[in-house]
């Protein structure tokens, strides 16, 4: 077994100023607006056509799970909405949607673009469930954007635009997706519990998972999201490290969640988590109350071969989310064990564990790691149709593949004992071109490494003392200097690799101070410095390349 700690992650942890996706409400719910909007009514959809749908697709291997249906639409500022023009020349456009029976509605917006100082929300019509603001900061190359879900069979959208930006906006309404069925509800109550609440042999995600992984756990969890397809298709997937170590938000997911799907109209939803975590029983999971959701990315790269797909989120995380950019492992050897982190059905986030030995095999065309009916299944949970795409860790906490397909279920609170496969990542590595392969993604710095561990977003905080203190050159060809500023302390350093080891400690007590690091391999590291009369201590990240 190869042995790693996440000292860099434990140590290094920062606490961040709170943040949250939803900010303020809409300006209508603070002013007495007298002018009405009609709702645009949309017909109702056929539920029973799309259940008897549903019986046969469910049950088909590598096709991503249906919520809803995109019906079709063609609304912008000019041909529909009304517009609220406010005594200081503001203005606020709003517009609503009827479409009967449905569980929850997402947008798809085919030109947006929002000035800076407008904000756009979601809503619907108890106002109990918001989404927004909608700032300039989700604004696209593309002009496109797909939202997250709002509750209910109503929704609002609202636009409000300062004077100073008047007339920059625009926003064009491409189609509304009904969704008649997630998780926890379906459009017809009598057939929710044949067709849509994820097993009772389910364990949340921070349910016990043995004690050699649940460090793992920890970190590995604040990777994955809930994939909103945007075309009424969901699935799962999760951040992945590369070996610069610089937090660009790759997502690796299935290749079949993105056939029939644009990317740019993706949605994410990271960290959804039960805070009261339910273990293979009958009873409800509470819903977690983060709203940490992101729109819009951009394909990198994927394959049929292992049926991997890997794009770039668009836009970056922010750091107070602190979100974990997990490692892999390439060598495509055989794990002790696995462990997958998903959402099923779109339900809140669940965790299944492996301990019999996966084996490889190919599995409809592709490359991958199969978890045996022959060993039993999973010993722990489960996967569903929604997990697709889901990340397969190893027992060192490194991704090695994502999810495919199976025929994995629960039997009450127990596993059907049947199999579930994973592309294989060690055969994603490769490829005819950059589009078909990972490496040119995960590996920029061309270094080449069997495995790398996980990133914590928090490591790229300098702490107290990024202030008096330089570090440079960096990148460095071995020789980098420390240089204070406005301090008579001493310091120590440590430098430390990237699997939490101290490769290097000493002494700063002098204003420049030469630190030799030509001894080292090329690769990424980080530098500790601390003061050693307050303790305090800053973070970098050297990259050494001589």
């Amino acid at each position: 077994m190869k042995k790693s700690t996440f000292i860099v992650m434990l140590l290094f942890s920062v606490v961040a100023i709170a943040q949250v996706t939803n900010e303020g409400s809409p300006l209508s719910w603070m002013l007495n607006i007298k002018k009405s909007v009609d709702y645009i009514n949309f017909p109702e959809i056929d539920i029973k056509k799309l259940i008897q749908e549903d019986i046969v697709n469910d049950k088909q291997q590598g096709v991503p799970y249906r919520v809803g249906v995109p019906i079709k639409a063609n609304y912008n500022f000019h041909n529909s909405g009304s517009w609220t023009i406010l005594d200081n020349g503001d203005k606020i456009w709003r517009i609503a949607f009827n479409s009967p029976g449905a569980v929850q509605m997402s947008v798809n917006f085919n030109r947006f673009y929002v000035p800076v100082g407008a904000k756009l929300y979601l809503y619907n019509e108890s106002k109990s469930d918001l989404l927004g603001a909608y700032t300039n900061t989700q604004n696209q190359e593309s002009g496109i954007l797909g939202t997250w879900f709002v509750e209910g069979d109503k929704l609002w959208i609202e636009y409000y635009e300062p004077q100073e930006v008047a007339g920059e906006g625009k926003l064009s309404i491409e189609s509304i997706i009904h969704c008649y069925r997630s998780a926890d509800k379906h459009q017809w109550s009598e057939l929710q519990e044949r067709l849509n609440q994820s097993g009772d042999c389910n364990h949340d995600v921070d349910c016990p998972i043995g004690a050699d992984w649940e460090a793992h756990r920890d970190l590995n969890k604040n990777s994955v999201a809930f994939l909103n397809l945007n075309n009424g298709f969901i699935c799962s997937g999760g951040l992945v490290n590369n070996t610069a170590f610089d937090s660009t938000p790759y997502f690796l997911t299935a290749n079949h969640c993105y056939d029939g799907s644009n990317p740019a109209s993706w949605s994410m939803r990271f960290k959804w988590i039960s805070p009261n975590p339910v273990c293979a029983t009958t009873a409800n999971s509470t819903q977690g109350p983060t709203y940490m959701t992101i729109s819009g990315a951009t394909l990198r790269a994927k394959n049929a071969a292992t049926d991997f797909c890997l794009v770039e989120i668009n836009s970056d995380p922010p750091t107070a989310w602190d979100l974990t950019w997990t490692g892999w492992d390439k060598s495509d050897t055989y794990p002790d064990f696995v462990v997958g982190i998903h959402h099923p059905l779109g339900d809140i986030m669940k965790i299944c564990r492996d301990d019999t030995g996966v084996i490889k095999r190919v599995n409809a065309g592709a490359q991958t790691w199969e978890i045996t009916t022959a060993g039993g299944g999973w010993e722990l949970g489960v996967t569903e149709g929604g997990s697709s795409g889901s990340p397969l860790f190893d027992q060192d906490g490194r991704v090695v593949g994502q999810l495919y397909g199976g025929l994995a279920a629960c039997s009450g609170t127990n596993d059907n004992g049947q199999y579930d496969y994973y592309g294989r990542l060690g055969i994603s590595w490769d490829g005819t071109s950059s589009s078909t392969r990972l490496k040119d993604w995960l590996d920029p710095l061309n270094t080449n490494p069997d495995f790398i561990d996980s990133y914590y977003a928090s490591m790229n905080v300098d702490e107290y003392l990024a202030g008096s203190i330089s570090i440079f050159p960096n990148p460095t060809n071995g020789i980098i200097y420390v240089q204070l500023k406005n301090t008579s302390s001493e310091f120590t350093y440590s430098v430390i690799n990237t699997l939490g080891q101290q490769v290097i400690i000493g002494i700063i007590n002098e204003q420049t101070t030469l630190i030799n690091l030509t001894n080292l391999t090329d690769g990424v590291y980080y530098m500790k410095i601390s003061n050693n009369n307050t303790h305090d201590y800053m973070l970098r990240k050297i990259i050494v390349n001589k």
